[in-house]
């Protein structure tokens, strides 16, 4: 990972700051998970992006984002999303379901 890269190292996250590729939705149990790699333009990070919502309930947006490798070819399958994103040594969640524009943490994601 390269150092100092203040555009996608600290939040708060601007869309505008990223080429975005849809990957598609995770359908699983019902949570429509909109699944993206995003890119960032300062230097080229990759971030797998996953950001869901239950629609008629307050405060429960939330996302997450972790940092993956260069693009090896290999599809990406969308219900896998929040498992690889767990398994990294850290990301980011966010949204109004925390609370927050963003906090650095690690573990394994609880399925919504």
């Amino acid at each position: 990972m390269t150092a100092g890269c203040q555009t996608c190292l600290e939040p708060p996250f601007l869309r505008s700051d990223f080429d975005s590729t849809f990957v598609g939705v995770d359908d699983q149990s019902g949570r429509f998970g909109e699944v993206r790699i995003e890119q960032c333009q300062s230097c080229g990070r990759r971030w797998l992006t996953y950001f869901f919502e239950i629609e008629g309930i307050t405060e429960s947006g939330r996302w997450y984002r972790g940092e993956i490798g260069p693009d090896d070819g290999t599809p990406l399958a969308p219900t896998a999303a929040l498992a690889i994103i767990g398994n990294l040594e850290w990301y980011f969640v966010g949204g109004s379901y925390y609370r927050s524009e963003g906090t650095r943490t690690s573990g394994e994601i609880r399925r919504p």
